[in-house]
C-alpha cells in the first residue's frame, strides 16, 4: 500500500479517537495544517518555530515554557500592552493572548497564535 493510504487510515483513527474523547498523546509535532484539520481551534504557529509562554504580556516577563509550532492552545482573553515587532514576532502588534497550553497558562504575543478564536478582554 502506498503512503497515502496509510496516512488516510491513520488520520481516520485519530479523528475517531478525538471524537470519542479518548486521550491522544503524540511525541512528534504535527504540521500546522494537520493540527488544524484534526483539532480545529487555536495553535502556535510562528516563523521561528514556536513561542514563549510568559508570566505577563511583555517580553521582559519570565518565560514559563516554550511551545513549539503545532501546540494546541485554548485562548482565554486578550490585552493590548507592549508592542512587539518582527523579527521577535510574525507581525507588529500590541496584542497579547492569555492562553492555556499543555505546558501551562500564561501570555503569548498574538502574532504567534494561529486560527485565533473570539475571546473577551482580560
Amino acid at each position: 500500500m502506498n503512503g497515502t493510504g496509510k496516512t488516510h487510515r491513520w488520520r481516520t483513527v485519530l479523528l475517531a479517537a478525538v471524537a470519542s474523547g479518548a486521550a491522544l498523546v503524540t511525541t512528534a509535532p504535527l504540521a500546522s495544517a494537520d493540527v488544524h484539520a484534526l483539532y480545529g481551534p487555536s495553535y502556535i504557529g510562528s516563523n521561528s518555530g514556536g513561542a514563549n509562554l510568559r508570566t505577563c504580556p511583555n517580553t521582559g516577563c519570565s518565560v514559563i515554557a516554550y511551545n513549539p509550532n503545532g501546540t494546541l492552545v485554548t485562548m482565554q482573553c486578550w490585552t493590548d500592552t507592549q508592542w512587539v515587532y518582527p523579527p521577535a514576532s510574525d507581525y507588529a502588534s500590541p496584542r497579547w493572548f492569555r492562553i492555556a497550553t499543555p505546558r501551562g497558562t500564561g501570555y503569548t504575543h498574538s502574532s504567534l497564535v494561529e486560527n485565533q478564536t473570539s475571546v473577551g478582554h482580560c
